[in-house]
């Protein structure tokens, strides 16, 4: 057939010989079979399902994601998070928060609170008057001191040894009516008994 048409062509004008090849060659391509590399691949239409293939993105996205991630990421990020919560560990250097947590910590902190006013206003302390019959040795005192000595517990030798009465253990408060009145009698008072007597035990 290709042989019929080129002989058809010589017969014809030169233009005439130009269309008709040129149609000859059209003729013959279409006629052919089309091999692989002639194939034109179509795009695939979108998938409807995640894929499954994890693949990590070199940068982070702008906004969080509504869905977790599958695994957690191998590097932090570079912004913290925001969080009203409490972390699990402890931070490594305070926070510059101006305002304080709102529970108290269960250990102390590894350096003092530094601030330039004082905790509390001094207070004055003004130490009561001694009562002198208490230093006396109990041979050197008369009969009447001794038996008042006694309704306080005292012996010869626990009034001569400070400490040894376990009345002296006991605040003013803590007497009874009757060791309040004794205690009175020698000359003391709430003050001057928690003070000499009992130390502010």
């Amino acid at each position: 057939m290709a042989i019929q048409l080129s002989r058809r062509i010589l017969g014809q004008s030169k233009m005439s010989r130009l269309f008709i090849t040129l149609w000859v060659l059209l003729t013959i391509v279409d006629g052919q079979p089309q091999t692989q590399g002639d194939i034109i691949d179509s795009p695939s239409p979108p998938t409807t399902s995640p894929v499954n293939d994890i693949i990590d993105t070199s940068t982070p996205t702008t906004s969080p994601t509504v869905t977790p991630s599958l695994r957690p990421s191998s590097l932090p990020s570079s912004i913290p998070t925001l969080s009203q919560a409490p972390s699990r560990e402890p931070t490594d250097r305070p926070s510059s928060s101006a305002t304080p947590s709102q529970n108290p910590s269960n250990v102390p902190s590894m350096s003092p609170t530094l601030s330039f006013t004082p905790s509390a206003a001094p207070i004055q302390y003004s130490r009561p008057t001694r009562v002198d019959i208490r230093y006396v040795p109990w041979n050197e005192l008369d009969p009447e001191t001794q038996k008042i000595a006694m309704n306080l517990d005292y012996t010869n030798t626990t009034w001569n040894k400070y400490g040894a009465n376990p009345i002296e253990e006991s605040s003013w408060e803590d007497l009874t009516s009757e060791q309040t009145s004794n205690a009175s009698l020698l000359g003391y008072d709430m003050k001057s008994w928690d003070c000499w007597i009992n130390h502010y035990e």
